[in-house]
């Protein structure tokens, strides 16, 4: 059995910078290592901006294996719909060669429909498309 920890990077008070959210949240993490946690998983939240920084999970991935010894980074979940799948490969493989091996791709649609309003069609179009090879098993990490 493995323990983890969930984190959105919230903002803890109103009116809070996004530094001292980000700050925050990395100094959760880096004691989660200390404590002896098995992963930190990461969300992604988007148009929520007075809730959470966590937009870009991989950089703030990548960001946590610069600061960590032994603690597993997962994602939960990337968002598909909004990440070409070759960009979310290569991105994926440089987190997890930088933190040793110790990332954890989750990817789904995301369940909050907030996530894709405001996003161009021709994105959510294509976003259709690379789902529809993700049933037919025709994306290639």
């Amino acid at each position: 059995m493995e323990f983890g920890w969930y984190h959105e990077f919230h903002r803890q008070v109103p009116g809070q910078s996004d530094a001292d959210a980000f700050d925050q949240g990395f100094q959760q993490v880096e004691a989660a290592d200390r404590w002896g946690l098995d992963v930190f998983w990461l969300a992604e939240i988007h148009q929520q901006a007075s809730r959470s920084v966590l937009s870009a999970p991989m950089n703030v991935a990548g960001q946590i294996a610069a600061r960590t010894k032994r603690i597993k980074i997962g994602t939960a979940v990337h968002v598909l719909p909004l990440t070409h799948p070759l960009r979310l490969a290569e991105e994926t493989a440089t987190v997890d060669v930088v933190s040793r091996g110790r990332f954890i791709l989750g990817a789904g649609r995301s369940g909050n429909p907030r996530s894709l309003r405001g996003k161009p069609r021709a994105l959510l179009r294509d976003a259709r498309d690379r789902e529809e090879g993700l049933d037919g098993g025709d994306l290639l990490l």
